[in-house]
């Protein structure tokens, strides 16, 4: 019988685990001697309880993290959403991005996993996989061979997935496969900075391996060989291999057990379709045991009850398109700026709330919606994924890591970069729009003949819409190369006023192209690791990435 990895109780690993892996010191490593390791690992059971706990520490974007802070979540660090205070970390990174080697505390303010790619954390991670891919090689005679496969690939698959938010932040990791121990093996325990590319080599590989011994099936929580291939294809997409990502995200087409959640893209994310046919790999989440806090924290402020903290921005409401033509908005003449909701299409109505829209019962006028003295800066609020009504301790709604969607659009995307547009290409990217009962790209444009920048206009707004608030505009940005243009360019939100549609500045966003692709290191990791200090060729600068 399967059983929920997060339902796995965590008391035998309060003391034996978690104060010798959590800590935010990442290079103050213990002997192993500190571990119980005869107990933890003495059966199939404890080493499932050690193994939980990794899962656990996977950056859940909708809950609040024991920081306190996750209502200010990455998505904001894009250009879809703004939070609700103007003292939010993402709202300040956005307008100045002054942070440095030498002031990342405010970067870091509002801790992990608002920030889901924070290096100490991702390095007790990591380590963690470490220790348990090593104890577990080490009690072997303890489990059976069936067990030891599958949980040793879930490992390296998790700990490829660390690897992988730390190196599209960071750039080149240290790589790192063993548990380090300080009183054994001395200053062996620093290891330099690997390149990026060798990073993506390390991530892939991995991948690729521990696919092989993992179960081709929708896992309620554990990982996959969808799962790993998913990961493998959107690492390679974003080091732009995009032959790599074509064949990998192909390869997860044909393994017959995903497909597009056909009971609405509305209802997708809600828990009727937890581990659904789309769902790849998902936090998981329980009503009444391990809730999500999504309705809660970003859920509409007034009689809903919601906090707010995500308010959609005029810059991503203006890419959906129009439901019967299938057009932008700028292409369609039936758009009326003064009617600019009517006709939209169903994504729309099932992500934003708009005025003169109702949402559990309330109609959102004006002042409802824009209202910047009380912190209401947008003109819209977020229903994507929110209760009706708000439903505080029961919700279970999964937060997606990866689903099926993304995988279409991503091997879409990898073709076209390619410019090996087919048939194939075509019907990708129609599946996700007909999910949303958009029509074909050859009946909106009359055509089956598109050019490689026609082609990627489109992926491009597909992959904003479907995946909005789902934490992947930002890296898509960086990826893209498109973040020095769209995130220096202000974030807009809308108003009513005497009977018209008023065009709001919300704030301004800067990056700088020189630097801003990546978070610098902060110096105190730099001065703790004499390998980093050396290293003055190629892609760092005494251990610190360009530009810092």
């Amino acid at each position: 019988m399967k059983t929920n990895i997060f339902l796995i109780g965590l008391s035998l690993l309060s003391v034996t685990v978690l104060t010798t892996s959590c800590g935010e010191d990442f290079l103050t490593v213990v002997s192993q001697e500190q571990l119980d390791s005869e107990v933890v690992f003495s059966d199939s059971s404890g080493g499932d309880l050690f193994l939980s706990d990794i899962y656990n520490n996977l950056p859940d974007q909708e809950t609040l993290n024991s920081d306190g802070f996750g209502y200010d979540s990455f998505e904001m660090f894009g250009d879809n959403a703004v939070a609700r205070y103007d003292w939010c970390v993402s709202w300040n990174i956005g307008i100045a991005r002054d942070y440095g080697p030498n002031n990342t505390s405010f970067l870091y303010a509002h801790g992990y996993p608002s920030i889901p790619f924070y290096y100490p954390r991702m390095m007790a991670n990591i380590r963690k996989c470490n220790v348990f891919i090593k104890q577990i090689e080490d009690h072997r005679e303890n489990y059976p061979e069936e067990w030891l496969i599958k949980r040793k690939a879930e490992a390296r698959f998790l700990r490829a997935y660390f690897y992988h938010l730390a190196w599209m932040a960071y750039g080149g990791l240290p790589i790192i496969t063993i548990p380090l121990d300080r009183n054994t093996q001395g200053d062996d325990i620093f290891y330099p900075r690997s390149t990026f590319e060798k990073t993506f080599e390390f991530i892939t590989k991995e991948l690729a391996e521990c696919a092989l011994d993992l179960p081709n099936e929708v896992g309620a929580g554990h990982a996959t060989r969808g799962a790993a291939l998913t990961l493998k294809g959107w690492c390679e997409l974003f080091a732009g291999h995009y032959d790599l990502a074509a064949a990998t995200n192909l390869e997860v087409m044909k393994l017959n057990v995903y497909d597009l959640y056909q009971g609405g893209y509305g209802a997708l994310f809600t828990e009727q379709a937890n581990n659904c046919e789309e769902s790849i790999f998902a936090y998981q989440h329980v009503p009444g045991n391990k809730i999500s806090q999504r309705s809660m924290l970003f859920g509409p402020i007034g009689a809903y009850n919601g906090w707010g903290f995500m308010q959609p921005t005029q810059n991503l409401v203006e890419e959906y398109r129009m439901a019967e033509s299938g057009l932008p908005i700028s292409e369609d003449p039936s758009f009326d700026p003064q009617n600019p909701y009517e006709g939209r299409e169903k994504r729309f109505y099932e992500s934003i709330i708009y005025h003169k829209c109702t949402f559990s019962g309330k109609v959102y006028e004006a002042q409802d919606l824009y209202d910047p003295a009380s912190n209401f800066y947008t003109g819209y609020f977020r229903c994507k994924g929110i209760a009706e009504p708000l439903n505080l301790g029961q919700e279970g709604y999964n937060f997606f890591f990866f689903r099926y969607a993304e995988v279409l659009l991503s091997y879409a995307e990898a073709k076209i970069e390619l410019n090996e547009i087919d048939a194939s290409v075509l019907e990708a990217i129609d599946r996700v729009r007909n999910r949303g009962e958009l029509p074909s790209l050859e009946e909106t444009y009359g055509k089956t003949t598109f050019s490689q920048d026609e082609l990627r206009t489109i992926v491009r707004t597909e992959r904003r819409i479907e995946l909005a608030f789902e934490g992947k505009r930002y890296w898509d940005l960086i990826r893209w190369r498109e973040a020095e243009r769209l995130l220096n360019l202000p974030v807009r939100g809308i108003s009513y006023e005497n009977g018209a549609y008023v065009e709001k500045t919300v704030h301004s966003m800067k990056f700088d192209a020189s630097k801003n692709y990546l978070f610098p290191m902060d110096q105190g990791w730099i001065d703790l690791n004499p390998k980093w200090q050396e290293q003055n060729t190629g892609e760092f600068v005494h251990g610190q990435n360009p530009g810092y």
